[in-house]
C-alpha cells in the first residue's frame, strides 16, 4: 500500500500537534524528527511532571483521536512501560453532550424515518457523553426500555484525518527516536487504527454482544444485554436498558459474603470466557461492569472484544498451570514457543525472572501486594527478553489485570493463588480426559498422514533441482572471517617485507656504485638515499603492522571514518 503523506492541508493540524508537543517539553523531540517548533511554543512555561503525565497531557490537549490512542495504548503493557500504562488508564473523555435536536436528527438519519415511526420517547439527558458516541435512555413503541448509543456526527472523519497524520509522523520518527516495545511507530499506528476501526462500526460492536451473551449464557449470576439488530446500524446501536450501579459504586456496599459471591462470579466468568470461548472482554474495568438490582454482575461495552484460537487457548492453559503449580521452566518454554525470539535469548535468566515473579506472588494476599500485574509482569519481561507475543495476548493479560483488581477490592485479604488453584486443576483434568487426548492424537495423525504424504513429491522435486543444477550448497565457518583476516594481514606483511628489502638493496647498490653524474650532480647518490629512506620507512610500517595490528586495522579505521561522516551529512540535514 503507498506510504502516506503529509498534505497541505494537514500542516494546520502538524502545526497544532508541534505547538501542544513543545508547550509541554517535547521540543527537543520535534527537532530530532525535522519538525520545528512555532515560535510561540518557546515562550510557554513547561508544565512539571513526569515525562509519562506530560505526555497524557498531550494527548488530552490534542482531542479525541489522541485520547482514544491512549486508551488502547494503556491495554498494551507489550508496547508501553507501567508508568505510561498507569497515567493512560486515567484517560476519560470529558466532551460536552450533544445537543437532543442533533441526536434526534443523527437518529432519523440512522433508522431513515421520524424518530416516533420507532421510539416513543427519547431521554435529552444522556446517561454518559465521550468523544465518540454518547448513550441515551429510550423507550421503543412496544413500551420496552432501551439504551441507544450514537456516533457523533463527523467523529470519524476527523479521526481518520488525524490517523493519516500520525501515518505520516510514525515514518519521520523510524530510525530517529527509539520507542519502548518491540514494534515500530508505524506498527503502532497500524494497530491503533485497526482498533478505532472496529470501534467506529457499531455493528460489529453488536456483533461480539450477541457472541458474548451466547458465552456466559446459563453462567449464574452473570447478564449481558440484549442487541436490538433490526434497530441497530453502523453508527447506532440499541441494546436493552438494565438498571445498576457500577460496580465501583457498589463495592462500599457490599458485606463479606456478597463481596466473596461476586468475586467468583467474575472469576468464573473470565475462566468461561478465556479457556471455553476464547472470546474475552478485552476491557473489564470497574466503569463497563455494572451490577444490577438482583445482584447480577453485568457486562457492558463491547467495543473492544479479544479472540483467541485453539493454540492459544491451549498456550494459556500452559501459562496459568505453570504459575499456579509454580513451574518457571515450563512457563518460560510456554512463553517461548507462543512469541517469536528476536534472536538468541538467555533462557536460564529469563526463568530466574519468572521464578522471582512467582516467589512474589505465591503465598501472599492481594492487600500484600503492590500492585495486580501478574499476568502484565510476564508480558513485559517478555518484551525485556525481546521476545514478541501475538497482540493477543498483551490484551488479555490486561484485561486479567483488570479483574485481578476488581478481586483484590472484594477480597482483599485472600490468598488469590489459593482462589484460582481449583481452576488451574479443572484445567489439568479437562486436558486429560478421553475425549480429549483422542482428538489431539487423531490431529497429530492427521498432520502427520499430510506431512509422509507430502515426502514423495518433495523428494522427486528435490532430485529434479539437483540434477538441473538449481541446488547450490553454502557451509559457513564461524571461524572463517577471522582465518581470512589473518591471511590478509599475513599477505600485506610479506608484501611489505619484500617491497622493504628490494628497495633497500637497491639503494644500497647505488650507493657502492656512487660516481658523479654529468655536471658534477650526484643523481644516482641522491636517488639512492631517497631510496634508502624509502626502504627503512617501509620497514617501519611492517614493524608497526606487527605489534599494533589491532589499532591499525583498515576496516576498522573505514568503519570510524564512515560513521563520522554520515554524522556531518546528518547535521547539515
Amino acid at each position: 500500500m503507498p506510504q502516506p503523506t503529509l498534505q497541505i492541508g494537514d500542516l494546520p493540524r502538524v502545526n497544532e500537534i508541534s505547538l501542544v508537543l513543545a508547550r509541554n517539553g517535547f521540543g527537543h523531540l520535534l527537532d530530532r524528527v525535522g519538525l520545528t517548533a512555532p515560535p510561540a511554543a518557546a515562550q510557554a512555561e513547561v508544565p512539571s511532571g513526569s515525562f509519562a503525565r506530560r505526555l497524557r497531557l498531550v494527548l488530552v490537549e490534542l482531542g479525541p483521536t489522541f485520547v482514544k490512542l491512549g486508551q488502547v495504548l494503556a491495554l498494551r503493557p507489550d508496547i508501553l512501560p507501567q508508568d505510561v500504562l498507569a497515567e493512560f488508564e486515567t484517560l476519560h473523555d470529558r466532551v460536552p453532550a450533544m445537543d437532543v435536536d442533533d441526536v434526534r436528527a443523527l437518529v432519523e438519519q440512522e433508522i431513515g424515518a421520524a424518530v416516533a415511526t420507532v421510539f416513543q420517547h427519547i431521554d435529552p439527558e444522556p446517561l454518559g457523553a465521550a468523544s465518540i458516541a454518547q448513550v441515551h435512555r429510550a423507550v421503543l413503541l412496544d413500551g420496552t426500555e432501551v439504551a441507544v448509543k450514537i456516533q457523533r456526527r463527523g467523529i470519524e472523519r476527523r479521526i481518520r484525518g488525524d490517523i493519516h497524520i500520525l501515518y505520516a509522523l510514525a515514518q519521520l520518527i523510524e530510525g530517529r527516536l527509539a520507542v519502548p516495545g518491540l514494534m515500530t511507530p508505524s506498527a503502532i499506528v497500524r494497530e491503533f487504527d485497526v482498533a478505532i476501526s472496529r470501534e467506529l462500526d457499531f455493528t460489529e460492536e453488536a456483533r461480539n454482544a450477541e457472541h458474548m451473551g451466547r458465552v456466559l449464557a446459563g453462567l449464574h449470576g452473570v447478564k449481558v444485554p440484549r442487541v436490538y439488530p433490526e434497530r441497530s446500524t453502523r453508527r447506532m446501536l440499541v441494546l436493552q436498558r438494565i438498571h445498576g450501579r457500577p460496580l465501583r459504586e457498589v463495592l462500599p456496599t457490599l458485606d463479606r459474603e456478597q463481596a466473596s459471591t461476586l468475586a467468583h462470579t467474575i472469576m468464573e466468568a473470565t475462566w468461561r470466557q478465556t479457556f471455553e470461548s476464547g472470546l474475552f472482554h478485552g476491557d473489564p474495568h470497574p466503569g463497563n461492569l455494572f451490577v444490577d438490582e438482583d445482584g447480577q454482575l453485568v457486562y457492558l461495552d463491547f467495543g473492544l472484544v479479544g479472540q483467541l484460537t485453539r493454540g492459544m487457548q491451549d498456550t494459556l492453559v500452559e501459562v496459568f498451570t505453570s504459575m499456579v503449580f509454580r513451574d518457571a521452566e515450563a512457563l518460560a518454554m510456554a512463553v517461548y514457543r507462543a512469541g517469536a525470539a528476536n534472536g538468541r535469548i538467555d533462557m536460564r535468566a529469563f526463568v530466574a525472572e519468572l521464578e522471582r515473579k512467582m516467589v512474589q506472588y505465591h503465598g501472599a494476599s492481594l492487600d500484600q501486594l503492590a500492585s495486580p500485574t501478574t499476568f502484565v509482569d510476564v508480558v513485559q519481561l517478555c518484551t525485556r527478553f525481546q521476545i514478541a507475543l501475538p497482540p493477543e495476548y498483551a490484551i488479555l493479560s490486561r484485561a486479567i489485570t483488570l479483574v485481578e483488581g476488581e478481586v483484590r477490592a472484594l477480597m482483599p485479604d485472600v490468598d488469590i493463588v489459593a482462589e484460582v488453584k481449583p481452576y488451574a486443576q479443572r484445567l489439568v483434568q479437562r486436558r486429560l480426559e478421553p475425549d480429549r487426548v483422542a482428538q489431539d492424537l487423531t490431529r497429530l495423525a492427521l498432520q502427520a498422514q499430510g506431512a509422509l504424504r507430502d515426502v514423495p513429491t518433495q523428494f522427486t522435486q528435490f532430485l529434479m533441482d539437483l540434477e538441473a543444477g538449481r541446488i547450490t550448497v553454502v557451509t559457513r565457518d564461524p571461524d572463517a572471517k577471522a582465518m581470512r583476516e589473518e591471511i590478509r594481514a599475513a599477505v600485506l606483511r610479506l608484501s611489505l617485507a619484500f617491497l622493504a628489502s628490494t628497495v633497500t638493496l637497491g639503494s644500497l647498490l647505488l650507493l657502492a656504485a656512487w660516481s658523479p653524474a654529468p655536471y658534477e650532480v650526484p643523481v644516482f647518490g641522491l636517488g639512492a638515499v631517497l631510496a634508502l629512506g624509502l626502504g627503512l620507512g617501509l620497514f617501519g610500517a611492517l614493524g608497526l603492522h606487527v605489534f599494533f595490528a589491532g589499532f591499525l586495522d583498515l576496516s576498522a579505521w573505514r568503519r570510524r571514518f564512515m560513521t563520522l561522516l554520515r554524522f556531518f551529512s546528518w547535521r547539515r540535514t
